[in-house]
């Protein structure tokens, strides 16, 4: 949107949903809650959703921390 490839009227609100729901899973010590653990390649569905919830793993820090940044340019 900031570059305008995407309308701001259409995708903003879309933008801004998703960011509250991200930061719902920020924990009171700023830790990332639920992130899926790391896994190997597997060909079954029930095995991915089967994966422990970690808090605090970098896995999902990183897309947070990006998230937040594009949000404050």
């Amino acid at each position: 949107m900031k570059n305008g490839w995407l309308d701001a009227a259409t995708y903003g609100p879309a933008a801004r949903k998703a960011w509250i729901a991200v930061a719902g899973y920020i924990d009171q010590n700023e830790n990332i809650t639920s992130v899926c653990q790391g896994t190997g390649k597997q060909n079954s569905y029930d095995y991915y959703l089967a994966r422990k919830r970690i808090t605090g793993d970098f896995h999902g820090q990183a897309p947070v921390l990006w998230s937040a940044s594009a949000l404050l340019r």
